[in-house]
């Protein structure tokens, strides 16, 4: 699990699908516990206080697994219903996720396309079936992961370089 706290109001958590197993998060039984029980575990790993009510969008793409957009919307909440937690969950199946890199790298991993915008190169995953994990995890710390917005914002300017 990796997470990048922006405020108090925003929090994103990556979920790749190894963590997803380990954590034995399943999106098709009782979804609303299973984002409670991750909420207290982001409280207790990262000693942050998860009260109130929540816009949560979720990106599921098959390759990577999950990225968790945590908007905390407003704090009337906590006054009204004190210590409690509420969410309204927005999934979006198969959402692309491309990996920014600084430099033009080759990776020992079949089936990916590389783009190229603004001094920087995108790679795309084309599939999973063949993926070498070691080389999927050097993948994933050589490079930022651009999805959602953003990716919408650039998508139509990358040139394909392969």
């Amino acid at each position: 699990m990796k997470l990048e706290y922006f405020n108090l109001n925003n929090i994103v958590v990556y979920l790749n699908n190894n963590y997803l197993e380990s954590i034995k998060f399943d999106i098709t039984n009782n979804i609303e516990q299973q984002f409670k029980k991750l909420f207290i575990n982001i409280k207790n790993i990262y000693n942050i206080d998860m009260n109130g009510y929540y816009e949560v969008v979720v990106h599921i793409n098959d390759i990577y697994g999950m990225i968790i957009e945590i908007d905390k919307d407003d704090d009337e909440y906590v006054k009204l219903f004190g210590d409690t937690v509420d969410m309204k969950i927005t999934f979006k199946f198969d959402s692309p996720i491309y990996y920014k890199l600084d430099e033009y790298k080759k990776f020992n991993i079949d089936n990916y396309s590389i783009y190229y915008y603004d001094e920087t190169y995108y790679l795309k995953l084309d599939n999973n079936l063949e993926l070498n994990y070691s080389e999927y995890l050097k993948l994933i710390e050589n490079s930022v992961i651009v999805y959602g917005d953003e990716l919408k914002r650039i998508k139509n300017q990358l040139i394909k370089v392969n």
